[in-house]
């Protein structure tokens, strides 16, 4: 009878053990699906920053997205400009983060400038996700093809990271004459479920960002960076968007030892300018 009721009592233990840890594991996993939007999308504070456009020589516009939001963007105007090129930032920036790194793409690489910032973000209101935030950035894109000071011109944007997914949405939607890539994945449900590999992260993902379904519709010519020591995208993510890429006119540039919020290298820099070059001369 001992020995029965050991091995009962043992078996007791044990599955009161597992149902712990059981809720142990759905409570974590509905903790981080709460938490998914501010991981996906930490904005910073819209005070933290410089938000005089003045100080930029660059004009600031709100434009119509939908019924409920008005995106929030600037326009840095380079004279004599053949090229308007659309940036997208990426998930920690904001406008007013971004000032004087616009003014030098606009100045070294002698292009308009257009950033915005999505939903959620700086001056934008409303709450982001990835239908919204992607609709932001192609009514960005439409805004431009509109312009009247833009619109004969060519067209090339320009997303990091999480914007990078934006910045495919706008260039497959709109066929832009050119898509630059700084360190951005296939899409962030792969970034995800490699780091949370213990939650079954591709089926309860609610802002996956499948840029890798997108590119292969793109048409122009695309140039991309990354890292092999990225420590936030691994490097093979971004190698995969790559090569799902089908434009024949495509170059991506390895650096060994770029890490992901480090600023633009001076090889990118170089490239950049000779990939607008080359978009400008077609």
């Amino acid at each position: 009878m001992n020995r029965i009721s050991t091995s009962n009592w043992t078996s007791y233990t044990a599955f009161r053990w597992i149902i712990r840890a059981v809720g142990l594991y759905l409570g974590a996993l509905v903790l981080l699906m709460f938490a998914e939007r501010f991981l996906v999308f930490p904005a910073p504070s819209s005070e933290i920053g410089n938000w005089r456009v003045e100080n930029f020589r660059a004009v600031e516009s709100y434009i119509d997205s939908d019924q409920q939001t008005r995106v929030h963007l600037w326009t840095f105007l380079k004279p004599e400009a053949k090229t308007t090129l659309i940036f997208c930032h990426g998930n920690a920036e904001t406008l007013g983060l971004l000032g004087e790194e616009m003014c030098e793409i606009r100045d070294r690489w002698n292009v308009n400038v257009v950033a915005f910032d999505y939903r959620g973000y700086g001056r934008t209101g409303g709450v982001p996700n990835e239908k919204r935030t992607l609709a932001d950035a192609v009514a960005v894109g439409i805004w431009v093809k509109s312009n009247p000071e833009l619109q004969n011109q060519k067209l090339v944007v320009l997303g990091r990271s999480l914007g990078g997914a934006h910045a495919v949405e706008i260039a497959t939607q709109l066929q832009t004459d050119g898509l630059m890539l700084d360190r951005t994945f296939s899409s962030s449900v792969d970034v995800a479920a490699s780091r949370y590999f213990f939650f079954p992260v591709r089926t309860v993902m609610a802002n996956q960002f499948k840029s890798i379904d997108k590119i292969p519709s793109f048409k122009g010519s695309l140039l991309q960076l990354h890292g092999l020591v990225d420590e936030v995208i691994p490097y093979r993510f971004g190698k995969k968007l790559f090569e799902a890429c089908t434009s024949p006119n495509k170059k991506l540039i390895t650096l060994p030892s770029l890490y992901h919020t480090q600023p633009f290298p001076p090889e990118f820099w170089k490239e950049g300018l000779a990939f607008i070059r080359s978009i400008e001369s077609k």
